[in-house]
């Protein structure tokens, strides 16, 4: 019963009757540029609530270059704007996006800063806190939509403005965001890369394709699973494979260094104390955020071997390459030896690369 008020807390506890209570089947956002979303299977997998407006939920783009690594230059879809900023077609792009409960932060702009040092890039932090930050989880996922369709119009703009090309673009995308730029890549035909950094996995797991990220949303996805178990045990990721080529650093479970002392955590959850648990049991969710910060400028590769599961990882079956080892993180491309499951192990803090 407490298990159950807790998920309730956060939005997470699931109608058994499908969509039956819900009033609105869809909202359409044609003065946006965006169209029409329903709740209509397989988009109920939100408990059937409905993404809110472009205009609630205020997506920002903040353009890092290596001109300005510390203050970011906000950007919209207008051509004036785009033409205006510090932008180049002749660079290739990158779009963080941060996740649940979060914002532009210290954490996207460290991320920005290392890949404009490891390449003269175009760096886009993506802020959509407004729809992110909200106490029901199924709100903000259904948010996603709105916020993957955004971003899609955006890149379209910015390919109409200066020819840029589509395959030049990667999405680098934190939990919700990984789905994000899902639907972003769903709408775009061929778009370069897509990175999920632990794909969040309430409201996602086994859930149909077309809600969630699959390999069909750009012509390479890569993911990493840091945080993937049952959210009885208050894991936030998904743990099932969503790319071309899914990572999982020890297990893909508990990372090292992390505590997940269940008893007080349910304690926050079920008294509100939600700030309090975000800090301590998203510790693994977190987690990904730093192994990729470093994959971008380490000299230690991220070496991942070929295993079929956590079992025969754990066990110790997977020790040799065989077909060929994969480097995790931002160094992961489709030339690799094969499409698949990796796994590896890492320290348990910085640096967290052990070769």
């Amino acid at each position: 019963m407490r298990i159950t008020i807790a998920l309730c807390v956060l939005g997470l506890c699931t109608g058994a009757f499908g969509c039956w209570w819900s009033l609105r089947k869809e909202v359409c956002y044609e003065a946006d540029g965006i169209g029409c979303f329903s709740n209509a299977k397989p988009y109920d997998n939100a408990n059937c609530i409905l993404p809110e407006s472009p205009n609630a939920i205020q997506v920002k783009f903040l353009l890092y270059t290596r001109a300005n690594t510390q203050s970011p230059q906000i950007v919209n879809k207008s051509s004036n704007s785009i033409k205006a900023s510090r932008f180049s077609s002749t660079r290739k792009t990158k779009f963080i996006i941060h996740g649940y409960n979060d914002e532009h932060g210290p954490w996207m702009s460290k991320m920005a800063q290392a890949i404009i040092k490891r390449e003269d890039a175009n760096v886009f932090a993506v802020d959509w806190s407004k729809g992110a930050d909200n106490i029901n989880y199924n709100q903000a996922a259904a948010n996603t939509r709105v916020v993957g369709a955004l971003i899609a119009q955006f890149i379209t703009q910015l390919r109409t403005t200066t020819q840029a090309q589509y395959g030049d673009f990667h999405l680098i995308g934190h939990s919700l965001s990984a789905h994000i730029s899902g639907y972003a890549g769903e709408r775009i035909s061929r778009i370069g890369r897509i990175t999920g950094l632990d794909p969040a996995g309430p409201q996602f797991e086994k859930k149909d394709p077309k809600v969630r990220l699959d390999p069909t949303d750009a012509l390479f996805v890569d993911a990493i699973h840091t945080d993937g178990d049952s959210l009885i045990q208050l894991s936030f990721g998904l743990e099932q494979p969503v790319g071309h080529v899914d990572y999982y650093p020890n297990g893909g479970e508990n990372q090292p260094g992390c505590s997940k002392e269940l008893g007080q955590h349910w304690f926050n959850l079920i008294t509100g104390g939600i700030g309090a648990l975000t800090d301590s049991v998203a510790c693994s969710h977190m987690r990904v955020l730093d192994l990729f910060t470093e994959s971008i400028n380490s000299n230690c590769n991220f070496r991942a071997q070929p295993c079929s599961s956590r079992a025969d990882f754990q066990a110790g079956r997977c020790k040799t390459c065989g077909a060929g080892c994969a480097n995790m993180g931002y160094n992961s491309n489709s030339k690799q030896p094969r499409n698949g499951t990796y796994y590896l192990s890492t320290n348990g803090e910085s640096p967290y690369c052990k070769g």
